[in-house]
């Protein structure tokens, strides 16, 4: 742990209320009107009569199998047994650029065909999206099944990673939009990570003035942070500064189509990102997540579905929310990550990924909240509660040597960059994110108690490699 954070015991989120589990009905057989006594009484003895033998009504003797050494014929099976479909689970978020139609579930994307369809009308023409790291299989179930519902299918391909995300990449694009006659009626499918996605939501959008654009997120990033807010494209020295307004118009997340347990770049960032809309959200939503926490690291469906399910809705309100307090929740922890991205060195294979710096602006951002908000104690056990939630997310803290005015001045500079107001977004409460003015004074001496620490955890785990 680091040094600022020794005085003060690390407090674990607790969780409020607990998970309820539906059950399905037991079936309940029809009642039978019970018969009259007279009636029962002439059963009885018509019985009694067919049971004498030599009367009029016995039945003839029947040799029993059993008894002849022959064994019995089971009875015949009438039908085959039934197969529980898989449960899609399914909500619409509300946008300002428009809805988004969400499906989770395990084989999600094997009927996504006629999901979309449901999305644009008539089938005709789909142009079908995908990165380079995803497997055959799955492009080809996709593909199946929007060609079963009628759609003519064309086939392109993207780099994965963020080498989708360059402005000519996007844009190229529409040389594959043209030519496989693509029109405002018909539709993209974007099967991948979030950045390829992104790419596709800035080429939907602009296509013949906005076609419908599906998608099948195959990282847990692509899944929580892309419906709500899709990553901006780079520019030549300018990273992250193309946006369109748009969205994914139909969202497959299909638990089956991607190893969400696996600790890579895209689920490690979904994590940050979930912590972040939690927090953003509000007590409630928090402490869910940390109830859930195992389920999203091991790729459980069930607890998984529901976090899905809870932190988009909750990310599309504060996305959707008329005042721009509450908007400005979205880019909490942000400002400080492209800071720290802009003081190491680029190129770098052993460099920090964009999801651990995610979680180290969350981490600097809480500490200035707590700062800023002093003498009040509540704020030091969210920044407590949010390291240990982030430590068990498997988002570690960064080790690395930044001098504290560099930090500063990065800070400053990308965040002028974006825009005139130079104010952090800080977690001032569960649910109140918000743009604060921050006295460069106490800017510097936070940042100063951060890079000393992580340059101590540097030289450590250094000393440990040796």
């Amino acid at each position: 742990m680091s040094e600022e954070n020794k005085t003060v015991e690390g407090v674990s989120a607790q969780a409020i209320g607990a998970a309820t589990v539906s059950e399905a009905p037991e079936s309940v057989a029809a009642p039978v009107a019970p018969k009259p006594a007279a009636a029962e009484s002439d059963a009885d003895n018509a019985r009694d009569e067919a049971a004498e033998p030599g009367s009029a009504n016995a039945k003839p003797e029947v040799a029993d199998p059993a008894s002849d050494g022959l064994a019995a014929k089971p009875a015949p099976i009438s039908a085959k047994a039934e197969v529980e479909a898989p449960v899609i689970r399914r909500q619409s978020l509300a946008l300002r650029t428009g809805a988004c139609d969400m499906r989770v579930g395990v084989g999600a994307a094997e009927r996504i065909g006629t999901d979309l369809r449901g999305t644009v009308g008539k089938p005709r023409a789909a142009l079908v999206v995908s990165g380079e790291d995803v497997s055959a299989e799955l492009v080809e179930s996709v593909r199946r099944s929007l060609v079963d519902v009628g759609f003519a299918v064309t086939h392109t391909m993207l780099p994965s990673g963020r080498a989708a995300r360059p402005l000519e990449v996007a844009t190229g694009l529409y040389r594959e939009l043209d030519a496989a006659g693509i029109n405002a009626d018909d539709a993209m499918v974007a099967v991948g990570d979030a950045n390829v996605i992104s790419a596709c939501v800035f080429a939907a959008s602009t296509w013949c003035g906005g076609c419908a654009l599906a998608a099948v997120p195959t990282t847990l990033d692509g899944m929580v942070d892309i419906p709500v807010t899709p990553r901006a494209l780079d520019v030549p020295n300018g990273p992250a500064l193309v946006l369109a307004r748009g969205n994914v118009r139909l969202l497959v997340c299909d638990l089956a189509a991607a190893n969400l347990s696996a600790s890579n770049e895209g689920n490690l960032m979904g994590r940050a990102v979930m912590v972040a809309g939690a927090v953003t959200a509000g007590e409630r939503s928090f402490s869910e997540l940390a109830l859930h926490a195992d389920a999203v690291l091991s790729g459980e469906a069930d607890g998984l579905t529901e976090e899905l399910l809870e932190l988009t809705k909750a990310r599309a309100r504060t996305a959707s929310s008329s005042a721009v307090a509450i908007r400005q929740g979205l880019a909490y922890g942000r400002d400080f990550a492209r800071a720290l991205r802009a003081c190491l060195p680029s190129g770098d294979p052993c460099a920090p990924t964009d999801a651990t710096l995610l979680a180290e602006g969350l981490r600097i951002s809480a500490r200035l909240a707590a700062a800023h908000q002093a003498p009040e104690t509540d704020l030091v056990e969210l920044v407590f509660a949010q390291d240990a939630l982030l430590d068990k997310l498997g988002l570690a803290e960064v080790p690395c040597d930044i001098a504290p005015q560099k930090l500063v001045e990065a800070f400053t500079c990308t965040g002028l960059r974006h825009s005139n107001r130079l104010m952090p977004a800080l977690p001032l409460g569960y649910g109140r994110v918000r743009l604060t003015a921050v006295d460069d004074e106490m800017l510097l001496q936070h940042l100063t108690g951060w890079c000393r620490a992580r340059r101590k955890l540097k030289r450590r785990l250094e000393r440990e490699a040796r």
